[in-house]
């Protein structure tokens, strides 16, 4: 249900964040999975490098759209992350696509 939301304002989104089209495929990915998961797994998925994803998702978080969780366990090698989605994803993005759209508004009068 709400990837269908999402979905359907891909465009809005897009425009207001000034984000690329990698970057929506991306959340709307996290929104639909609805689960943690890494920027390998995510890579595979789109079939893009791991670099690529994790522009992605650094752009999502600085936007406050994805949390990023570091595991615990292994002391040893490079931390593993796993990417989520905010809690209150549908919220922040309708609140931000109205400040977006009052913006534009006011930049046209």
């Amino acid at each position: 249900m709400m990837k269908e939301k999402l979905e359907s304002k891909k465009e809005e989104i897009r425009c207001c964040y000034k984000i690329t089209d990698t970057d929506v495929a991306v959340l709307l990915k996290m929104v639909e999975i609805e689960k943690p998961i890494t920027s390998e797994e995510l890579a595979d998925i789109f079939k893009l490098s791991k670099t690529t994803v994790e522009n992605s998702l650094k752009k999502l978080i600085e936007l406050g759209l994805v949390e990023r969780t570091k595991t615990e366990g292994k002391k040893i090698g490079r931390p593993k992350y796993y990417y989520s989605i905010t809690s209150n994803i549908l919220e922040k993005i309708r609140a931000d696509l109205l400040d977006c759209a009052k913006r534009m508004e006011l930049a046209a009068t």
